[in-house]
């Protein structure tokens, strides 16, 4: 008899703890409520944001044409030669990158005569004396030219970028007839084109 009276004693408390628990539980659940928050906004306005412009040009023109290069009556060793500034006219740093060659109805021929045809030389800061490049830096050779008239002469120039808005390089063009021009070019005509192109991309 007192062994079935401890049992029922310890249930007690726990029946008790059990209770308070819910009750707890429930008024918890009954006290949450909805605040006000306040805001408050910045505006930044102002920006404005404009691309640069990338404007390459060659002796100051957007399209240019020359005859001085051109050469008649040619034999062995003839040249021509002409002074080519090539300018920035842009608003951001450029580099640009020359590639050139012969059309025409015998540009082929002259491909097929290879260093024996037509030999392009490019001066850097040369001066054109008679039909001659002189002075500045070589760097071009004797360059033949063929008949593919995206061959790369020169590319990334310059070696450091042009400044915006009038950067430029100087450069002496010189066409000479190979000394050694076999007789099978007689009488044969090509015309040479040159394309600068500029880029944004100085790396």
């Amino acid at each position: 008899m007192s062994s079935h009276r401890r049992t029922t004693r310890s249930r007690m408390p726990s029946v008790r703890v059990r209770a308070l628990l819910s009750l707890g539980v429930a008024l918890g659940i009954g006290s949450v409520g909805t605040f006000a928050s306040w805001t408050d906004d910045v505006t930044v306005s102002g920006t404005t944001f404009t691309a640069g412009t990338l404007d390459l040009q060659v002796n100051n023109s957007d399209s240019y044409a020359t005859t001085t290069l051109s050469m008649s009556a040619m034999v062995p060793g003839t040249t021509s030669a002409e002074v080519l500034t090539v300018k920035n006219n842009g608003t951001v740093p450029s580099k640009y990158t020359l590639t050139g060659g012969l059309t025409g109805t015998n540009a082929a021929d002259y491909n097929a005569a290879a260093a024996n045809g037509l030999l392009l030389t490019v001066r850097l800061g040369g001066a054109k004396s008679g039909a001659t490049c002189t002075g500045g830096t070589a760097l071009v050779t004797d360059q033949p030219l063929t008949s593919t008239t995206t061959t790369t002469i020169l590319a990334k120039r310059p070696s450091t970028a042009l400044t915006a808005s009038g950067g430029n390089e100087v450069l002496c063009f010189q066409v000479k007839l190979s000394d050694t021009a076999p007789s099978s070019l007689q009488g044969k005509t090509a015309t040479a084109t040159f394309t600068a192109t500029g880029t944004s991309d100085i790396s």
